[in-house]
């Protein structure tokens, strides 16, 4: 367990996302020595650019040596600093924004020499360009895909291990940037109605000769894992819905608008920033009259120490319509980011199982 830290929104970051960081490739290495030079909220984000930088350039100078695959990791490395030092920092712009752009630059430098490779897209939604990573598996002609929504501070660029464990199991991956996620937040703020996205999304898809849109999936982490799920209510195109650590009801949010540090970030997704109208925004986001209409399979994976509470996922289990299956992890927090090793199988068998996936 983590030692607690003297600042109390220092703390409240590394207790409640450090497994979320490791997981998502934060080598444990830099997630040790960066938070130890770390010691006020106001350091955080300098000092985590300032090891990102570090990567970027040991990449750099790879690159210009013609070593690749030294020159990819570590861009990726950087980029997963970047995000990491931005996402929850939000209130500073001035030192969130350049972040952010860095957290791009460096995972498309690194996208085309993954294994397999990342290709970038843009879906067109409404006044959105919507931008987005491609990655299929190798050998396999129109694989089925599992379309990844991202939750309230996740970028597309966090999703490569999720994704690979996905690949491996023959399930190509389309993970993109929605409205007020990523590089979308640049162009407009979260819309209540989010499955308009993730329909534009499967419209795109469909028009991709790579993967068999017919044989679609979704997964979503946190709020992601409240926006898969009504997706998957609102497009009968979704043939598997798996989630973790989602809400059936985001009208309790308002409860914690009062907590400067998560007005910023709630705020921050939305581009709206009075309150009452954040209050207003929530209490329209709800899966009451939707969750019945989840008819595909739908597996639903929760902890018993994650903050949102259990029957919260447990509601929207219970109420969809089709096959479905209910996990809960004794002792994983929110996602289960501290039991990868437990809830990604889960999710990754239970796609392939349901879309057909058919390894070599």
């Amino acid at each position: 367990m983590l030692a607690k830290h003297p600042d109390p929104t220092v703390d409240h970051v590394l207790k409640t996302w450090a497994p979320r960081m490791i997981v998502q490739g934060i080598d444990y290495n830099d997630f040790m020595t960066t938070s130890t030079r770390i010691r006020t909220w106001d350091d955080w984000c300098r000092e985590w650019c300032a090891t990102a930088a570090g990567h970027e350039e040991f990449a750099r100078e790879n690159e210009a040596k013609g070593n690749r695959q030294s020159a990819t990791e570590a861009y990726f490395l950087a980029s997963m600093a970047y995000h990491f030092a931005c996402n929850n920092f939000p209130h500073d712009l001035e030192q969130y924004i350049p972040a952010a752009k860095k957290r791009v630059e460096c995972y498309a430098r690194a996208a085309p020499y993954l294994d397999p490779p990342a290709e970038r897209h843009e879906v067109p939604f409404e006044n959105f360009r919507m931008a987005a990573y491609l990655r299929v598996p190798l050998g396999i002609k129109r694989p089925p895909v599992v379309v990844i929504i991202s939750g309230l501070e996740s970028t597309k660029e966090e999703a490569r291990t999720m994704e690979d464990g996905l690949l491996r199991r023959a399930l190509a991956t389309f993970t993109f940037d929605g409205p007020g996620q990523g590089e979308s937040w640049f162009q407009g703020g979260m819309i209540v109605e989010f499955e308009r996205a993730t329909s534009a999304v499967i419209d795109y898809l469909e028009k991709i000769s790579q993967v068999d849109a017919n044989r679609l999936g979704v997964f979503g982490p946190s709020l992601g894992g409240y926006l898969a799920p009504r997706s998957a209510a609102c497009d009968d195109r979704i043939k598997a819905c798996t989630f973790a650590g989602g809400m059936y009801d985001r009208s309790r949010v308002r409860d914690r608008l009062d907590d400067p540090f998560e007005f910023a970030r709630i705020s921050h997704i939305w581009k709206v920033y009075d309150k009452q109208k954040l209050v207003e925004l929530h209490s329209r986001c709800t899966l009451e009259g939707l969750a019945p209409k989840i008819r595909c399979p739908l597996l639903v994976v929760h902890g018993t120490k994650d903050f949102v509470p259990v029957e919260q996922a447990k509601r929207t289990h219970d109420e969809a319509s089709g096959p479905k299956e209910w996990v809960l992890l004794e002792g994983g927090n929110h996602v289960c980011n501290n039991m990868p090793f437990r809830y990604r199988p889960l999710i990754g068998d239970f796609l392939a199982k349901h879309l057909g996936a058919r390894p070599v």
